[in-house]
Formats: C-alpha cells, sequence, structure tokens
C-alpha cells in the first residue's frame, strides 16, 4: 500500500511524465487536470499532527531556571519531492513537536540547522518540558 507522501510524489511524476509523451494540447489540458486533485490532496505538509502537538513552544532561547531537558532528537526527510524549503522546515518542526509530546515536554529548540541535499532534510531538537 503506497503511503501519502509516496502517492503525492508519484502523481506529481506521472502527471509530468504524460505530459511530455502526449503532443496534442486538448490531452496535456485533460492530464493536467487530473493531476490537480493530487496536488490539492498533497497540501503543504506530509507529517501527521500528532494529537497534543499543537501547544508545543518552539523557543528562540531556553531559561535553564524553568525548563527541564527531556530528550533530544534529530528530526529527518528522506525521499524526493518538489516542495519549498519553508514546507520542509514545517514539516521538520512537526515532526519535532511530535517527538516532545512523546517525550512529555511542552517546549523544542533547534540547536542544529537543517541538512538540506540529496532528498534529506534534517534537524536536531532539544525537547523541554518548561513552566
Amino acid at each position: 500500500i503506497m503511503g501519502h507522501s509516496q502517492l503525492c510524489s508519484r502523481s506529481m511524476l506521472v502527471g509530468k511524465i504524460l505530459n511530455l509523451e502526449d503532443s496534442m494540447l486538448g490531452n496535456k489540458i485533460i492530464i493536467a487536470a487530473m493531476t490537480i486533485p493530487f496536488l490539492i490532496a498533497c497540501g503543504k505538509s506530509f507529517v501527521k499532527e500528532e494529537p497534543g502537538s499543537e501547544n508545543v513552544t518552539i523557543a528562540e532561547s531556553i531559561d535553564q531556571n524553568s525548563c527541564t531537558l527531556k530528550a533530544q532528537v534529530k528530526v529527518r526527510m528522506t525521499g524526493y519531492a518538489e516542495r519549498r524549503d519553508d514546507y520542509t522546515e514545517l514539516d521538520d518542526i512537526r515532526l519535532a513537536k511530535n517527538a516532545a509530546v512523546e517525550q512529555g515536554g511542552n517546549t523544542i529548540y533547534r540547536i542544529d540547522h537543517p541538512e538540506d541535499g540529496k532528498g534529506t532534510q534534517s534537524a536536531v531538537y532539544q525537547i523541554y518540558n518548561c513552566s
């Protein structure tokens, strides 16, 4: 069974291949019309938001007196998809927030900037429970 991200990546690829193979304008319009629903369904994010992650805060700095370090995580997305960097960063943040919920934290702090290249994006976050 194909996952959501695989379906989205494949639908974009199929749309491009079919568009290149068909030379008639009418066929191109039909193919574009068939591809649009897949692109809309893919949306901006490939990462599911876990319950409670909407309450996790992104910190610019950490007050060691009011926060307890719970964990450190490296979030990584692997696989090629034609997406803008903003969406990739949002997915990194969503993965980190999901991890914070799992670790009992309420705040994330990025300590390492995203690695970008060859189909992989990653970042390292510390997870804190702050009062």
